[in-house]
């Protein structure tokens, strides 16, 4: 009769066991969704951070570099036809171009044509770029077409000069 308790026993303890596992699995499968959420949050945060830096004071920029945060300008993270987007850009000489113009230069550097995305996957690809301000738009002399909008790299003393374009509304 004590065999029968002890098997009693050993069918109950792991009985308990496959309980408490499970609900260890929930919990932890719990702690991973909150963890993604929170590292996402951290991700924003940093694109924002990134994007501000040039607006943040000293002491502003010691404590976000205090935080251990990727905040380099970069073009880490950037798609192939952005890179090359901001490639083009940064050297043209006037750092300006029309968006059309912009797309042109971005197919000319393909070996391949065909391989070319479209205008409006271009554009797609290159929102980033403008995200992180690192490109301005300004509307062209053709406000209801992007092909006509002026394009400079944010900083550049051509931004400037094709002020007067927009305020010709």
């Amino acid at each position: 009769m004590s065999n029968h308790n002890i098997i009693d026993t050993l069918i109950q303890n792991i009985s308990d066991d496959q309980q408490l596992l499970e609900t260890a699995d929930e919990k932890i499968e719990q702690a991973k969704e909150e963890k993604r959420a929170i590292i996402n949050r951290i991700k924003d945060y940093q694109k924002d951070a990134t994007a501000m830096m040039k607006y943040a004071n000293d002491e502003q920029i010691q404590k976000l570099e205090a935080l251990n945060l990727d905040l380099s300008e970069s073009k880490q993270g950037l798609n192939s036809v952005a890179t090359t987007a901001f490639d083009i850009m940064l050297s043209s000489k006037k750092k300006t171009m029309t968006n059309e113009n912009l797309y042109k230069a971005y197919v000319d550097t393909l070996d391949d044509k065909e391989k070319a995305v479209s205008y409006t996957a271009f554009n797609i690809k290159c929102r980033p770029l403008f995200n992180n301000q690192r490109l301005l738009r300004k509307e062209g002399s053709d406000p209801k077409s992007s092909r006509t909008s002026i394009i400079s790299v944010n900083g550049s003393s051509a931004s400037v000069v094709k002020k007067e374009t927009s305020e010709k509304k």
